[in-house]
């Protein structure tokens, strides 16, 4: 399953989701009162119970928006999908407990749990589609654009929180190394080997790399073959590759990786 696309973790898509949800519901309920709710929440203070409702929706959407933005992991489609219903489910678990606790109606609170999902899950699931689709839209509208404007692919390099950190061509990068939570990215400026260190794992960087032609020759170095000069076995049979940039360390390259490399070359 593919990844999901990186402008989905990004901070701005997290702050639509806070502000866009719980306004949402809270118009959308108090113009149609669909389901029934009128009743169940009251007549006489049903503008107040709808407005409190609504800022709980808002606090837990921000709660659950906060974990997905800080928390590093790797998401595919599938799982946001999942990421999203639980996050209705989280809301519905502190509706329920506010109408459990304040209403006082006769009832067990996994009943309310049932109806206040059933509430928020219809109510939402429009507004979560439309903002999944308007990122998405976005997303190919971006990249439409850099590559109409730039010819040149970029490669975009966003850290752990998901931020934009650096933007290179591909043909500019001579290898990229990881060292514990951070990969040191090496290319070529104006003539001379620069150093860019990103806090992110390979794992992270694996689908981009490829996707611009870099390849793994070790399991903490990506080497991109437009460079390679030669690759050479020393005297313990230790291979290495030697780039076309002065001043650059030579690669190791290991047994796993070692075929492929070659066949490129």
């Amino acid at each position: 399953m593919a990844q999901i696309a990186s402008v989905f973790r990004r901070f701005i898509p997290q702050l639509l989701h806070m502000i866009v949800l719980p306004i949402f519901f809270f118009a959308f309920i108090l113009l149609y009162r669909p389901f029934g709710i009128v009743d169940y929440l009251g007549s006489e203070w049903f503008g107040v119970h709808l407005t409190i409702i609504s800022c709980i929706v808002m606090l837990c959407i921000a709660v659950a928006r906060s974990a997905y933005y800080f928390i590093p992991m790797n998401i595919n489609y599938t799982i946001y999908i999942f990421w999203c219903l639980g996050e209705m489910i989280f809301t519905s678990f502190f509706v329920a407990l506010y109408i459990w606790l304040v209403l006082g109606k006769d009832m067990p609170y996994f009943e309310y749990l049932a109806t206040s999902f059933q509430y928020i899950s219809m109510s939402l699931v429009f507004p979560y589609l439309i903002l999944a689709l308007a990122v998405r839209t976005h997303d190919y509208h971006e990249k439409s654009v850099n590559q109409g404007t730039h010819n040149i692919q970029k490669m975009r390099f966003y850290d752990h929180l998901h931020n934009l950190k650096i933007v290179l061509s591909p043909d500019t990068i001579l290898y990229i190394s990881a060292e514990e939570n951070y990969v040191n990215i090496y290319y070529s400026e104006a003539g001379r080997v620069r150093e860019y260190n990103l806090r992110s794992s390979m794992k992270a960087i694996d689908e981009l790399c490829q996707d611009n032609g870099l390849v793994r020759c070790h399991r903490s170095f990506y080497i991109n073959p437009v460079h390679v000069k030669v690759l050479r076995r020393d005297r313990d049979g230790i291979m290495y590759a030697e780039l076309d940039a002065d001043d650059v360390r030579h690669i190791p390259v290991s047994k796993t990786y070692y075929g492929r490399l070659s066949d490129i070359l």
